[in-house]
């Protein structure tokens, strides 16, 4: 129910006014279902812009199909790939 109010509030306002992760992807998911690119996009870049981790890396892959294959989101995928890769790339 939240994150339907926040992407009600993001189409007055063009604004997403969180910065929790799961709640972004709470609202991310909710723009997807309703087909709110915009939304999707600024979910995406917010998410990019927060430090990842290596759960929240993993979090972003395992995002639903339909989610994860939208344009909006794929320069977060990516990140979160690169991200990975440079991680365990570091460790061996």
């Amino acid at each position: 129910e939240e994150a339907v109010m926040a992407l009600l509030n993001y189409m007055y306002s063009e604004k997403v006014t969180t910065t929790s992760p799961p709640a972004l992807l709470d609202i991310l998911m909710a723009a997807d279902k309703f087909e709110v690119a915009s939304c999707m996009r600024q979910c995406s870049t917010v998410l990019r812009n927060l430090p990842m981790t290596p759960e929240s890396a993993l979090l972003y892959l395992e995002l639903p199909s339909s989610v994860l294959m939208a344009d909006a989101v794929q320069p977060l995928t990516d990140a979160a790939k690169q991200f990975l890769a440079k991680r365990f790339k570091d460790l061996s």
